[in-house]
């Protein structure tokens, strides 16, 4: 996991008596620590940015440029996670840090700092952040996602989007939703080869197909979306057909994804989202106690349909959408062969 903001703070702009026309930008140094952190479940190492910003007489893009500008040196921060269960204390994991490569930006580079902690995380217990970042008291609470059950319907069959040629259907995703999981995005990710003269190609796109919430975070809420069979045609046509010297595809696959955001997670992006109305101010969303930013948790699940049911198969290779695309199905009556 790596960051993806950076905030720099201070206080408002003060005027000087009314015989100086000079303006004072900055008020005094003041450090606000910043942690970023997702729990994920699927893994044994959960990473977490811990960061200072403040405002200072200069150029921002300036400080961004130096690493002690907004990473704590050795021995300015001590911080731990501690596992919760039943109000008891039942493990604790010292935080490390590491250097870890970051996509090119405005902040200093290649390498940024992280701290981590090796666990298997319990999604009926809570993770407490304690952290002391130079004299100042920092802590966070976050509760891992646990698991996705999806339905024995989209588990098992091959996949139908056809009665017939042109004759499109649907195909309902269902689920039941996870322990502390708030927000579900729903996803297929499509999968093929691009054959190019002698060489085979591996491709695949993702597309979104829809965004459920759940109403509580208790688990076991009965949960789904439509696949719509025409529209996933179309989108193949368009976005698997952009390679001319491809002359046959070979299908491989349709994978279903669902990716899973906490409570905490949910409530930031919700605040994050562009402004669609009149209003164009929002609070700051922060679940960090004496600090600014996240300590949530999310999960990710993959659901792979190796297959296209009877029906579904001759439209992929025959249908309106992606005939031209020269399809063809390893062990179907469209055989690659």
């Amino acid at each position: 996991m790596s960051a993806r903001k950076f905030l720099l703070a201070g206080l408002a702009a003060a005027l000087l008596p009314a015989c100086n026309t000079d303006l004072d930008v900055t008020a005094p140094y003041q450090e606000n620590t910043i942690v970023y952190g997702l729990l994920d479940k699927d893994s044994t190492t959960q990473y977490l940015r811990i960061n200072k910003a403040f405002l200072g007489p200069d150029n921002a893009l300036v400080y961004a440029q130096v690493p002690d500008s907004s990473e704590y040196q050795e021995g300015q921060l001590q911080a731990e996670v501690q596992e919760v269960k039943n109000g008891v204390v039942m493990n604790t994991y010292t935080l490390q840090d590491t250097l870890l490569p970051h996509d090119p930006g405005i902040f200093a580079g290649p390498l940024h700092k992280l701290y981590y902690f090796n666990a298997t995380l319990d999604s009926s217990a809570t993770y407490r952040l304690v952290a002391t970042a130079k004299g100042n008291a920092v802590s966070a609470v976050a509760s891992p996602v646990g698991w996705i059950a999806a339905h024995p319907t989209i588990l098992n069959p091959p996949l139908r989007l056809t009665q017939s040629i042109g004759d499109y259907t649907a195909k309902v995703i269902r689920w039941q939703s996870a322990v502390n999981g708030k927000r579900y995005d729903i996803s297929y990710r499509f999968r093929w080869d691009d054959v190019v003269g002698g060489d085979t190609i591996p491709r695949s796109f993702t597309q979104f197909i829809g965004t459920v919430l759940s109403t509580g975070t208790g688990g076991g809420e009965s949960m789904n979306v439509t696949m719509e069979g025409e529209a996933f045609f179309q989108t193949v046509g368009l976005r698997a057909g952009d390679n001319p010297n491809a002359t046959r595809r070979i299908f491989r696959g349709v994978d279903i994804l669902w990716a899973v955001a906490g409570q905490d997670l949910y409530n930031y992006l919700r605040l994050s989202s562009p402004i669609s109305g009149l209003v164009e101010e929002r609070p700051t969303y922060t679940n960090i106690t004496n600090g600014l930013g996240l300590l949530s948790s999310r999960r990710f699940m993959v659901v792979v349909k190796p297959t296209l049911d009877l029906y579904t198969i001759p439209e992929l290779v025959q249908g309106q959408y992606t005939a031209s695309l020269n399809f063809c199905i390893p062990g179907s009556d469209f055989d690659c062969n």
